[in-house]
């Protein structure tokens, strides 16, 4: 597949008309003459009349490889020359439909459609084939990038007939292929824009510059909620370089992913920013959140939790059978604030003019971002223009468009071109943070060692609160993310949502709450598989009972969902357990000072099974040496990109299990960067990372979530078992250090 590079240096050049027509590492390719005919069948495949075909991606490619496993589904089903291939990065437009590039649904929800794409284009340009033979199309087949007619010998290339096939009807139930026929689809490949990414000549939202652009950045309030009460900017505008400055007005609740109000600073550098924005003199109104403090919010979230909450999954008698005989086992588990902290914090190139506007931005939803910049300038969504750059790490950070937003109104109110960024220290003292979470979880064992009564509550806010007011409590969606969608055969389970207000501004960070609620299920599994006196591995299974598949309560609302298995299937579950076992040896001797920890989980639609090994090094500290990880996400697209998934998965949940915490003194965060906010160190990766991708013919499901909400439990279980301690609070090292 081509991709047509340019590089920066020539970027910068073709970006000087300021045009919608250029397109992130690609460019369509040249039109031939007026009289030749372009075949374009749908939105996806779009013929040149020299034969070359366009694939239109409509998501957003943050290391996740999108960009390289969707074009592959389009050409395996057209029967493309991946030499022939050249991609087209969508902007942001209704016409794609869902383009937010989140809930590792990608491939999981562009699968079927993009297939019928392909197909679609397929079966136009054989049946042109077949009418210029007269024969039946069924005697013809398409086969790398032409159709053959084998009675005959004869063969027309893909170019030969785009005029006839672009007067025929577009089919609307095209026939696909048998998967045995795949030619892409199921086979590796290395990711498009790696090449690009490795020399440098990729182009990020921070590599965007227009002529006479300036540079722009946001005094922010320290506490969340805060409003202005006067603004000095004298100092400000005597910095060299500083033309103005101009205020980012307050947005009500519920604000969406609207700004919180601010002094911008828009100078001729991104240094003359800065400094300006140093020498602005602002008082500000702190309001009610200026009393948040981690401990004590903490303690209300665990008072929380003595109370029964708001029911969201009640079968058989709980609270009964809880009082009867038998082993009781109960436990808290707690998880800290985090920030995404991806490698390129927020940045946004705005040019409001003429009525329109033209963003170049990494966001993960660009038709969603040209909803939001329509209505804050109160103009149609089609005067606006999204541009997609590649994203440098978003983890959800970029799913939220605020930033942009503000570049929106920079450019509005200076008539120039604008670039806004943010700093690393803004970032993550000022993102959509992943909340706090405690859970509190008692069960009542029978004679088998079973649970026979399971009670879980849960305490942590609502994303939902962003969108609607009095939203206090976790939603049924929310749950739904490893809680009411577990897979045990309990008897009697109650699964219940405790009131957690909001203090600070929040929002979904990489697997969302199957963050926090796998680390506590499978703690809480570990405890009563330790009671019991049963291996952890083997209890799990036990705990599944009978292979079953069934709805699960409180899903995450998927508009595709029905066609791509929304059921919990504990066979799956089951299997994936087993295959790592087997694969690692599950029990077999390991060296002096080696441990192993294990956990599971299902997140959307995969299920994932993970074991972690770590050594006790020389002074007693521990040392993640191995982790595997079985993975079923369904048909896989590309081995390759789902092996990476699971590395990078690996890296980022590590990183989160150790270290992460953000800690809020007097509604200040009190972190600012990689010094004092730790994410995992190439010194400190694993030697070994393996990841065993389980076949499965099932639909695909998600990949760059799922491998996530494993890591931290299974390492908690392997430092239990070096060590005897039962951690129940992430960062783990924190506990490790503290109960040393």
């Amino acid at each position: 597949m081509n991709v047509r590079r340019i590089s920066r240096r020539a970027f910068l050049r073709a970006s000087g008309g300021v045009s919608a027509a250029w397109v992130l590492g690609a460019r369509i390719a040249p039109r031939a003459g007026a009289d030749e005919v372009n075949f374009e069948p749908n939105l996806f495949v779009a013929f040149s009349p020299d034969g070359s075909v366009q694939i239109t991606v409509s998501r957003s490619e943050m290391g996740q490889g999108v960009r390289t496993a969707l074009p592959r589904i389009v050409a395996d089903e057209l029967e493309a020359d991946l030499a022939r291939v050249t991609l087209l990065q969508a902007v942001g437009d209704a016409k794609y439909g869902d383009q937010n590039t989140d809930g590792s649904k990608s491939v999981r929800l562009m699968f079927q459609p993009l297939r019928e794409a392909g197909a679609a284009a397929r079966e136009m340009l054989v049946q042109a084939a077949a009418q210029w033979w007269s024969v039946s199309p069924a005697e013809c087949r398409a086969f790398d990038h032409g159709v053959e007619h084998a009675a005959s010998g004869r063969r027309f290339e893909y170019a030969q007939l785009l005029s006839r096939a672009a007067k025929l009807e577009v089919p609307r139930n095209p026939a696909l292929k048998d998967p045995c026929d795949f030619r892409y689809i199921g086979h590796s490949a290395r990711g498009l824009d790696a090449p690009a990414i490795v020399t440098g000549t990729a182009i990020y939202g921070f590599d965007v510059r227009l002529p006479g652009m300036k540079y722009a950045c946001v005094a922010r309030a320290p506490v969340f909620d805060a409003r202005i009460r006067q603004v000095d900017d004298t100092a400000a505008l005597a910095v060299p370089g500083v033309r103005a400055t101009c205020s980012i007005p307050f947005s009500a609740h519920p604000r969406e992913f609207r700004p919180e109000e601010g002094i911008a600073v828009v100078a001729d550098s991104s240094w003359a920013a800065l400094k300006g924005r140093e020498a602005l003199a602002i008082e500000w109104l702190s309001g009610d959140n200026a009393g948040y403090e981690t401990a004590s919010y903490r303690a209300q979230l665990r008072d929380s939790l003595t109370r029964p909450g708001r029911s969201r999954l009640l079968r058989g008698e709980v609270m009964a059978e809880l009082e009867g005989e038998g082993t009781l086992v109960e436990a808290s588990y707690e998880t800290p604030m985090l920030a995404h902290a991806p490698m390129e914090p927020p940045v946004a190139v705005a040019w409001v003019h003429d009525g329109r506007c033209e963003i170049w931005a990494p966001v993960q939803d660009p038709r969603a971002t040209r909803r939001l910049v329509a209505e804050w300038l109160r103009i149609p969504p089609a005067g606006v223009t999204i541009n997609v750059t590649l994203l440098g790490g978003a983890f959800g950070r970029k799913s939220q468009t605020d930033f942009v937003l503000e570049a929106v109104e920079v450019s509005s109110r200076v008539g120039a071109p604008v670039k806004l960024f943010w700093t690393r220290e803004e970032d993550i003292r000022n993102c959509y943070f992943h909340a706090e979470a405690v859970q509190f979880m008692r069960a009542r064992l029978g004679a088998d060692g079973l649970p026979r009564a399971w009670l879980i509550r849960a305490a942590y806010p609502s994303i939902d609160w962003l969108f609607e007011k009095g939203i206090d409590h976790p939603q049924p969606w929310e749950i739904g993310m490893g809680l009411s969608n577990l897979p045990f055969a309990v008897p009697h389970l109650g699964i219940e949502a405790c009131q957690a207000p909001v203090p600070i501004r929040i929002g979904w960070l990489r697997s969302v709450c199957n963050v926090w609620q796998a680390f506590a299920l499978n703690g809480f599994i570990d405890e009563m598989a330790a009671a019991a006196g049963v291996d952890p591995l083997a209890y799990r299974i036990a705990l599944l009972g009978p292979d079953r598949q069934f709805a699960a309560p409180n899903e995450d609302p998927d508009p595709l969902a029905s066609s791509n298995g929304t059921t919990v299937d504990s066979g799956r579950y089951r299997r994936v357990i087993e295959h790592l076992a087997a694969r690692v040896n599950w029990g077999a001797p390991l060296p002096a000072g080696h441990f192993r920890g294990f956990a599971a989980h299902n997140s959307f639609y995969s299920y994932v099974a993970t074991i972690v090994e770590v050594a006790l090094q020389a002074d007693g500290t521990p040392r993640v040496v191995r982790v595997d990880t079985a993975l079923d996400c369904g048909r896989v697209v590309n081995p390759d990109g789902v092996r990476a998934q699971v590395e990078g998965a690996t890296i980022f949940g590590l990183g989160l299990a150790l270290f992460g915490e953000l800690s809020v003194r007097e509604g200040r965060v009190e972190q600012s960067n990689f010094g004092d906010y730790r994410i995992l160190r190439i010194t400190e990766a694993p030697p070994v990372i393996e990841a065993h991708i389980v076949a499965s013919e099932e639909p695909p499901s998600g990949i760059g979530e799922p491998p996530t909400p494993t890591i931290a439990p299974a390492l908690a279980a392997a430092l239990f078992a070096a060590s005897g301690r039962r951690l129940r609070e992430l960062p783990l090292m924190k506990g490790w250090a503290a109960s040393g």
